[in-house]
């Protein structure tokens, strides 16, 4: 008898960051901790937002057995990537977003399209690269999401990052709030994920305008 297949968890978006590498860069980059979305979603519904397990089950449509495994499942892997100095990545599952969301393997940039758009039909917004991939199942690799160095813009002479968070097409601005990250906002006029104005990974998306 063939296994049951999954259930896919409903997630809203993706999450707004893609990882996290130790500060002191003391890792190996070839070896990683991989926190699937919907782990990501587990710890965000029930440590940040506060829900009950029942309640953060009903919102990935899943059973509140389910969600304890999930949740439990992202606890240990967060353990082993603290305690082992790894680099954790965020990315791939079993998981549907409400909108159809990409990223272009070039600049970067994470936009939001409509569900009947067809991936190999467009291109990025920002930099006209046709490499782009959807995030719905797709697992970080070294260099995908983040290069050596990408966002960290202070030790690269770019000085302090600056308080506004604008919009990599348009040059949309906004004031950053704290507590807020930029790319937790969508652009209003362009559906683009907006990023801190100043940053390396601003100064990038710049370069490949050019």
């Amino acid at each position: 008898m063939s296994p049951r297949p999954k259930r896919h968890r409903k997630l809203k978006e993706p999450p707004h960051i893609t990882g996290f590498v130790p500060e002191n860069e003391d890792y190996d980059p070839n070896e990683s901790v991989n926190l699937l979305y919907e782990e990501f979603e587990a710890i965000k519904l029930a440590d940040y937002d506060n829900l009950t397990q029942l309640e953060a089950s009903k919102i990935l449509d899943v059973s509140r057995p389910t969600f304890t495994r999930i949740y439990d499942s992202a606890l240990k892997k967060i353990a082993k990537a603290l305690v082992e100095q790894k680099r954790l990545v965020i990315g791939g599952g079993n998981v549907v977003f409400n909108d159809k969301w990409l990223i272009c393997k070039e600049c970067k940039t994470v936009f939001k399209v409509s569900a009947d758009e067809i991936v190999d039909d467009l291109t990025c917004p920002i930099c006209k690269s046709t490499e782009i991939s959807e995030l719905q199942n797709a697992i970080p690799e070294h260099g995908f999401y983040r290069r050596r160095g990408f966002g960290r813009g202070r030790h690269r002479g770019y000085g302090p990052v600056e308080g506004e968070c604008i919009c990599p097409k348009c040059d949309y601005t906004v004031k950053h709030e704290p507590g807020v990250p930029c790319n937790s906002m969508l652009c209003p006029e362009c559906n683009i994920r907006m990023v801190r104005k100043g940053s390396f990974h601003h100064q990038e998306i710049l370069k490949k305008k050019k």
